[in-house]
C-alpha cells in the first residue's frame, strides 16, 4: 500500500471545487455532505435523477483530474 494517494490539502481541494460549475458543486455538496441519494437531490433541486447523476459524475471526474490523480494517474495504483 505504499503507492496510496495522500489526501489533498484543504486549500487545494477548495480551489479545485471552486472550478466546478455551480450545479456540480451543489449536487456534490448534497451528496457528500448531506448524504442525500440522487433521487432526493433531484426532488430538492427540481431536476431529473439522470441530470443529477450526470452532474455528480462530471464533478467527480473533474475533481479527480484537478487533484492527486492528475499527478499520479489511477492506473499507476494497480
Amino acid at each position: 500500500m505504499a503507492n496510496q494517494p495522500r489526501p489533498p490539502d484543504p486549500g487545494r481541494f477548495a480551489k479545485a471545487v471552486s472550478r466546478l460549475s455551480q450545479p456540480e458543486r451543489e449536487v456534490l455538496f448534497l451528496s457528500a455532505k448531506e448524504g442525500l441519494r440522487n433521487d432526493q437531490i433531484a426532488a430538492r433541486l427540481g431536476l431529473s435523477s439522470e441530470v443529477v447523476e450526470r452532474h455528480l459524475a462530471d464533478a467527480l471526474f473533474k475533481l479527480d483530474r484537478l487533484l492527486e490523480r492528475q499527478e499520479c494517474p489511477w492506473w499507476r495504483f494497480w
